[in-house]
């Protein structure tokens, strides 16, 4: 005889999963990183009085979001951290550090505190003025959309040498790009921020053969920035600017520009996928010091898009410029969602600008379509990504 199952000890009630409604399930391989990052931004915004979060906050699409310029301006939007009180400076800070690794972090606070070397060697320049745009404090936060569990929100912090850009799609889903880091000077005492992703590069670049080197460099001459510039989307195409913003000393021709010229579809240089073991190793290393700038626990998601999108092996790396620190010299690593481009041409070779982007993710903006196609917002797709 087949034995009576057991009946269920809650008939009255159904699993516990089952009576959570779909947006709020527990999610295959989630995390609390966006969580993590969500609450310590909500600590800091009620931590301001009502002028500063008018100040503070725009919708989540205005179309100021993508302006991530990081060179002096005047007119910026947003609250400077020298506006803050120390408990309020205190919790800019807990949100700047739970949004990306400690690491990444440390180069940040690194790079606000090289505006006070840059303001005393700026004086004969100047003048009396320098303290105004060289100033350790003066970088400009802003949130776009009130930062709430299970929302859309994003928080920038902008200023000389540091734009940090980060988006939390649906409670779950972050952005950590654009994510630049300068240094002016680069090297000077103790301080030499950029130094060990510049060095990894070296050791890459040393490593190569001579037919390697030869496929590697593909310009005599480094761009004075990033060829990429700080355009809002990454195009097909784009070609270096002339020279440096409010800058002669490194200029470049047509030429020049189109020796440098990025081609989204045609990356230049050499495939990691070609290099030796030990030539792969310098290459992971060097990429992991910018995939790393996120926090430790979305490494692995970033890593995941690369894998789908080809993989590590089909990056490509590319050099222009002097293979010696002490000459111009600029570097790329360009996949389909990979963007690392670090230029070193100002100022004698003493001027780094380094920026991590994703020419298909910046801003969230890929994050944005996945998350309107995967919910039913009832017409909010019109909102589209920004």
């Amino acid at each position: 005889m087949t034995a009576t199952p057991p009946p269920h000890p809650h008939p009255q009630h159904p699993h516990p999963s089952d009576e959570l409604p779909p947006a709020h399930r527990p999610r295959t391989a989630g995390s609390f990183d966006a969580t993590a990052i969500t609450f310590a931004a909500m600590g800091l915004f009620d931590g301001l009085n009502a002028d500063q979060r008018e100040r503070l906050l725009l919708p989540h699409t205005d179309p100021g979001r993508t302006h991530w310029n990081f060179l002096p301006e005047s007119g910026r939007h947003g609250l400077a951290l020298g506006e803050l009180d120390r408990r309020q400076e205190g919790l800019a800070h807990r949100l700047i550090a739970e949004s990306m690794s400690i690491p990444a972090y440390a180069r940040v606070v690194q790079v606000m505190s090289n505006e006070h070397v840059l303001r005393e060697l700026n004086l004969p320049l100047f003048g009396h003025i320098a303290p105004i745009f060289r100033d350790a404090r003066g970088y400009f936060l802003t949130f776009f959309g009130q930062p709430q569990p299970d929302t859309t929100w994003g928080w920038r912090l902008v200023g000389h040498h540091l734009s940090l850009n980060i988006t939390v799609v649906d409670g779950d889903l972050v952005s950590a790009t654009p994510f630049l880091l300068g240094a002016e000077p680069a090297r000077f005492g103790p301080f030499r921020i950029l130094g060990e992703e510049e060095d990894t590069a070296f050791e890459l670049l040393d490593s190569l053969t001579g037919a390697q080197q030869k496929e590697t460099v593909i310009h005599a001459k480094p761009p004075a920035d990033f060829v990429t510039r700080t355009v809002r989307c990454v195009g097909e195409v784009e070609y270096p600017a002339y020279h440096g913003v409010g800058r002669r000393d490194a200029m470049i021709t047509d030429e020049d520009r189109k020796a440098l010229a990025y081609f989204r579809a045609h990356p230049r240089g050499i495939r990691a996928g070609d290099l030796s073991v030990l030539q792969r190793a310098h290459f992971d290393a060097l990429l992991a010091q910018f995939v790393e700038r996120s926090r430790s626990g979305l490494v692995g998601a970033e890593m995941d898009r690369i894998a789908e999108a080809g993989g590590v092996e089909n990056l490509h790396f590319a050099w222009a410029g002097g293979t010696t620190l002490d000459k111009p010299h600029y570097f790329r690593i360009q996949g389909p969602v990979t963007l690392v481009e670090f230029d070193n041409a100002e100022d004698d070779a003493n001027h780094v600008h380094s920026v991590w982007r994703d020419p298909s993710n910046d801003f969230g903006a890929d994050l944005l379509i996945e998350h309107l196609l995967d919910h039913d917002h009832g017409g909010a797709s019109a909102e589209g990504p920004v």
